[in-house]
């Protein structure tokens, strides 16, 4: 369905920036928190905000926020996937759920980075999933189904070696993508003169792009429990790489595992990513204070679970104790079923900082009394539930939403991305201005 709202429809007067001389191209940095919501944005501030002082925490959101955007997909749903959220903000373009860079015809599309290539700049992302997941992938490649991820990597690594690549820099997860037993890319790329890391300690090593950081097998530890900083260290160092030359450059980041988060329906897990894209802002925020000539543009691709910050008819949200949880709910339930289930009350307390009831404790015991995926599911479900009864939070699904994301901007150009758009228009303004 052709759905897309114009501007001039809906009474935002917002002129197209159209071909921006070579002396004037600005640096772009393009943020996406993957399922991020307005509603997670209130959670972090809440979390990070004093309960004894009742002050509300400034966060780098804040800063930046100029409007909305839809997020439907190409087709009658509503409800986007990444795939083709992210090929909307990418190349400008609705496309059916599951689509990498193409539109409902299976015809790829250009995207703001290969645009940005031609016109001579330095590119790249950094993504707290595998660099081959739905929305790195729909920004360098093209192919018709995101599952494929093999594929997608096939595609990413050809690109190079055949001198098609349009990235220079690209940080993230996928080792089990890129180095199998059927092809080993990390070698052939570095045969070819890409960098390959597979230890983020080697990032302040790397002195020039290209290179690709492959730092977990496939998405990186959530930042709840061991990859706290390591967004804003991708950042950093894609940063420093991109702008060692007098070119330009456009960079991706995705805060990935909101949305992962948001599936699991872990409160506390998705409060702790907020805060990994958070410091991932302040080292852009420190950027940009140094060069003015840079573009920040930050969106969602869609929100996912359906958030709410109170449930039952309880006027109360306790941001004190999302932030006294200790672990994400895959990683207690991971350890959980390694251990006797006699022990998963006490566990389950220390984890989450809180003395269980006995509802709680039945919860618990209902789960042990299942077998195999039942019994991995059942647990799951117990730890949704008494995280989220304890927090007051409450969730309407473990999928996407239809809703509407914030857009966020700052520097030149910022005026393009006020008011009410549509999400292809995020991607129509960037392209305007980097060709």
């Amino acid at each position: 369905m052709k759905k897309t709202l114009a501007a001039a429809a809906i009474g935002v007067a917002l002129s197209a920036p159209g071909a921006v001389a070579e002396e004037q191209k600005p640096n772009i940095i393009y943020v996406i928190g993957d399922g991020m919501g307005f509603e997670f944005i209130s959670a972090y501030r809440y979390a990070m905000s004093d309960l004894d002082t009742k002050d509300i925490a400034e966060t780098q959101f804040d800063h930046y926020l100029t409007g909305a955007a839809t997020t439907y997909p190409e087709d009658d749903t509503w409800v986007t996937d990444s795939a083709a959220g992210a090929t909307a903000l990418s190349a400008g373009e609705k496309s059916y759920n599951g689509a990498i860079g193409m539109d409902n015809d299976k015809t790829s599309l250009k995207t703001v980075m290969e645009y940005a290539k031609n016109s001579g700049y330095m590119t790249g992302s950094v993504s707290t999933s595998q660099i081959n997941h739905a929305t790195p992938a729909s920004f360098f490649s093209h192919h018709p189904s995101r599952y494929e991820y093999n594929e997608i990597a096939d595609l990413m690594a050809q690109q190079y070696i055949k001198d098609e690549a349009s990235y220079d820099v690209l940080l993230g997860g996928g080792q089990q993508y890129f180095i199998r037993d059927d092809k080993n890319w990390a070698e052939l790329l570095e045969q070819h003169g890409l960098k390959v890391i597979q230890d983020m300690q080697m990032l302040d090593q790397v002195e020039q792009a290209p290179v690709m950081g492959l730092f977990a097998p496939k998405g990186l530890p959530h930042a709840i429990d061991e990859g706290k900083d390591s967004l804003a260290q991708m950042t950093s160092t894609a940063l420093r790489l991109l702008s060692g030359d007098d070119k330009p450059f456009a960079l991706m980041i995705e805060g990935s595992q909101i949305d992962w988060c948001g599936h699991a329906n872990d409160i506390a897990c998705a409060v702790h990513e907020m805060d990994s894209l958070n410091k991932a802002l302040t080292v852009v925020a420190d950027f940009m204070q140094d060069n003015p000539n840079t573009l920040l543009v930050m969106t969602a691709d869609h929100s996912t679970g359906g958030l709410t910050l109170g449930r039952d008819g309880e006027y109360a949200w306790y941001s004190d104790r999302v932030m006294a949880i200790e672990s994400s709910i895959a990683t207690m339930r991971s350890e959980l079923l390694d251990m006797d289930a006699e022990k998963w009350p006490e566990y389950v307390a220390d984890k989450v900082n809180f003395e269980l009831t006995q509802d709680y404790i039945d919860e618990l015991a209902l789960a042990s009394e299942q077998e195999g995926e039942e019994r991995e599911d059942a647990l799951h479900d117990a730890l949704v539930y008494i995280t989220g009864d304890i927090t007051g939070t409450g969730w309407t699904g473990s999928g996407h939403t239809a809703v509407d994301v914030p857009v966020f901007a700052k520097g030149p150009y910022s005026e393009d991305f006020r008011g009410y758009m549509d999400n292809t228009d995020i991607g129509k303004r960037l392209i305007d201005i980097v060709k």
